[in-house]
């Protein structure tokens, strides 16, 4: 039913594009129906099909690349009433990062913090206009408002080739994140794994059991069963911090109980240049190092030179020995946000206004981490948060919204809505877990400026209930409670499935 509903809109739009009065010339030059269809179907041959133009009397569509944070979050406020969304990303799910290093070790399964971006936002699986598609965008020209995509069929056998097709846009919001930085160090894009999606955390844990019942083979030698259950993580912010104290406790609970062989050769590398946790207050990082510590953490301060299949050596010439490596240094601009055709921030990203708006052309927003202020607006880049990216997903709903009920919905729309008050970003504080029940919160706007700091169990009860209530839907809400209930009286899942 979705496949042949999809097929009647794209059959839809290809014949009324010749009616779009909105849009620029450049999407069909004919003047008559006949030639539009007939410029349709030269286009479907050379394979090109895609959602044309929104005709007269239609409600205007927008398109949003991504489902991370802030796109999830746009999608979820948008007034469906008067639009229609067309959402292109090459995941159907949202993911709740903050609880991601805990799928790694069994403490959550992973369907826990996946939310379906059907259920963010219906509209998608039920209005006819509107529609997830699993694709990946490759190209965008603002002056025909049209975006080039091309399907996902990543790691799927016997699938067909990826299908190229076009969307065209009344407005089109760019929320397709960010990527890992690997500062162009060798070796790191082949041998380490990331964390930031959810396929990265089952790839931790099914190499991390893996490894666990490898060093238990008869004959291994010592050195390389030290080698195989060292955990070597690279990158003190919260992700990397949050990694750690989870891995930690998952060998003083439950490796140490059910693989006796080899507990004592396993343990555990924090890496980090500077200084862990910089962003949270003194105190608190002088807490969360005790308690690494004191739960078995290794901490090294040192930058990469080079990571090797087995090894990674260190700016001072140390070789580190792993068998598994996690990579946590931050994220910056992808390559398809740097390839594309607007002005850049300063620090790579889709340069914007204080509206969210990218100004060098018409209809175009950037929100989450891919976006960042232009140096004319005289603020700086916003850092790459979930609670920042969420705001401006929320934010740009009730811009749009405001447009479209005051006319300005549509694409060269001549009835220019009034954008309102321009997007102030208010820091809430920060929260970390290190492991042993025990968490930071700090609850200060920035780090100059004084607030509360509180470190131990009781910020661990408060790191605990904030996440579960920011959980998107009560189903996943009620799937982490229960998750957390199983851990504490069965300990964690070890099955390597």
């Amino acid at each position: 039913m979705a496949a042949s509903s999809l097929l009647r809109s794209l059959t839809r739009h290809a014949r009324g594009a010749s009616a779009y009065h909105h849009h620029h010339k450049t999407w069909s030059p004919f003047s008559t129906a006949a030639a539009a269809a007939a410029g349709a179907r030269d286009e479907a041959r050379r394979g090109f099909p895609g959602l044309g133009p929104t005709a007269k009397g239609e409600k205007a569509r927008v398109v949003v690349l991504g489902t991370g944070w802030a796109g999830s979050r746009l999608l979820k406020d948008l007034d469906t009433s008067g639009y229609d969304v067309v959402c292109v990303a090459p995941r159907n799910h949202m993911v709740f990062t903050p609880l991601l290093a805990s799928t790694c070790v069994g403490t959550l399964e992973f369907r826990s913090i996946a939310e379906p971006v059907v259920r963010i936002q219906p509209a998608v699986s039920k209005s006819p206009g509107s529609y997830f598609l699993l694709a990946r965008c490759t190209g965008v020209n603002p002056d025909a408002h049209t975006i080039d995509c091309e399907t996902v069929t990543d790691g799927e056998k016997d699938t067909l080739e990826p299908r190229k097709f076009k969307v065209a846009y009344d407005k089109l919001v760019f929320a397709c994140g960010a990527e890992a930085l690997t500062f162009g160090i060798r070796g790191v894009a082949e041998h380490a794994i990331f964390l930031r999606e959810v396929h990265h955390a089952q790839e931790i844990r099914r190499k991390l059991l893996l490894n666990l019942m490898l060093s238990d083979v008869p004959g291994l030698s010592e050195e390389e069963k030290r080698r195989l259950l060292h955990c070597v993580v690279v990158g003190g912010g919260p992700t990397g911090v949050e990694f750690s104290g989870e891995l930690s406790d998952f060998i003083m609970r439950d490796v140490k109980q059910r693989y006796s062989h080899v507990k004592d050769y396993i343990r555990v590398t924090l890496i980090e240049a500077n200084e862990i946790l910089s962003s949270f207050d003194v105190r608190l990082r002088q807490y969360a190092t005790d308690q690494l510590i004191k739960s078995g953490v290794r901490l090294v301060r040192g930058t990469v030179k080079d990571v090797q299949p087995t090894k990674l050596i260190l700016d001072n010439g140390e070789e580190v020995p792993y068998g598994l490596l996690v990579w946590s240094t931050g994220v910056g601009a992808s390559p398809f946000v740097k390839s594309l055709p607007f002005p850049k921030s300063p620090g790579g990203r889709i340069g914007v206004d204080e509206w969210l708006r990218v100004p060098s052309v018409r209809d175009v927003y950037a929100i989450g981490d891919c976006s960042g202020f232009l140096e004319s607006t005289g603020k700086d880049d916003l850092p790459a948060l979930a609670q920042v990216a969420e705001r401006q997903g929320k934010y740009l709903a009730s811009l749009l919204n405001r447009a479209m009920k005051a006319g300005g919905g549509h694409a060269n729309s001549e009835a220019e809505a009034d954008p309102g008050p321009p997007f102030v970003y208010k820091h809430l504080g920060s929260m970390a877990t290190v492991g042993r029940y025990k968490a930071l919160v700090d609850l200060r706007q920035s780090k100059e400026s004084k607030g509360i700091s509180l470190a131990g169990f009781v910020s661990f009860l408060i790191w605990r209930s904030a996440y579960l209530t920011r959980v998107v839907s009560w189903r996943n809400r009620f799937y982490v409670a229960i998750n957390w209930l199983t851990t504490l009286l069965f300990g964690r899942d070890i099955s390597r499935i």
